[in-house]
């Protein structure tokens, strides 16, 4: 009996905030980004993140309405170079390759609303300096 109790307070319900589907493009000095993640933060600083994964320069998630922060960020490996943070363990090292004022100092900005859901980023710039 308990755990039907307990189930039956599981589940989705319809509790939540309202989310609408969100979708764009993101694109890096005019090239398709071919993998990431993108992140909408609440503008203000309080209140749930949203994510999702870039794909061929497509993204597409749920996320609540709202002034957001966006944070993009994309990693390549760096040809030749491994390290051994574990050991026995060898993995090859990454790189950021989106610039700084996109992800950790971004200055992205997107509203999202009943009616204003696609949101596209055409990203400049160098990549950071890896360390």
């Amino acid at each position: 009996m308990v755990l039907a109790l307990l189930l039956n307070g599981c589940g989705g319900g319809d509790d939540g905030p309202t989310t609408y589907t969100v979708s764009g493009t993101v694109t890096l000095n005019g090239e398709t980004l071919s993998q990431g993640d993108i992140i909408f933060r609440p503008a203000d600083g309080t209140g749930q993140s949203y994510a999702g994964k870039v794909v061929d320069g497509a993204y597409q998630f749920e996320c609540e309405a709202g002034e957001k922060k966006v944070e993009i960020t994309s990693y390549r490996e760096v040809p030749g170079q491994t390290r051994e943070d574990n050991p026995g363990e060898v993995v090859n090292v990454t790189e950021q390759i989106v610039p700084a004022n996109y992800n950790v100092n971004s200055e992205l900005k997107a509203s999202i609303s009943a009616d204003t859901t696609e949101n596209n980023f055409d990203l400049t710039g160098d990549p950071p300096n890896s360390k």
